[in-house]
């Protein structure tokens, strides 16, 4: 097979890929990105994704308590979203927020199930820059856009 004809294959494969990643984020059913997050000293795990849609993205915090189904929380769905969070927990270790752009962007009391989203007056023991980190990091990736599940 000649040298050119690998190329030009691989060249249209590659534009293909692309497309249908950029169709994907378009139509509004891109996969989510990666898990921001960690394991509570209870042994609740809590995270924060976010997925692209359109022009929009869609962000959510995920709480899955010992032997439960996961249960998801809308942070938000109306604007470009975040770009880097650091989720944070305080001494009683039952109480989270989302830190992103110097402010609390969401936070969640696991005993009551008192969720309050961006748009939300945050409670007032979500202070920005306090707390314990349970996990940090960048909301999307180029791979979680050009994987194809």
């Amino acid at each position: 097979m000649k040298p050119s004809l690998i190329f030009g294959s691989l060249f249209l494969l590659a534009v293909l890929w692309i497309g249908f990643a950029i169709g994907r984020v378009l139509l509004s059913c891109a996969p989510w990105g990666p898990e921001i997050g960690g394991r509570l000293p209870n042994g609740t795990e809590v995270y924060f994704q976010a997925r692209p849609g359109g022009f929009e993205t869609d962000d959510r915090l995920t709480v899955v308590a010992p032997d439960m189904p996961p249960t998801h929380y809308w942070v938000d769905r109306v604007h470009g979203g975040f770009e880097h969070v650091v989720l944070k927990y305080n001494d009683t270790g039952h109480q989270v927020w989302v830190e992103s752009d110097r402010k609390v962007g969401a936070s969640i009391d696991l005993t009551t199930d008192d969720f309050r989203a961006e748009s939300d007056t945050q409670h007032e023991w979500a202070q920005y820059g306090t707390g314990t980190t349970l996990g940090a990091g960048s909301t999307s990736s180029i791979l979680s856009l050009l994987r194809p599940w």
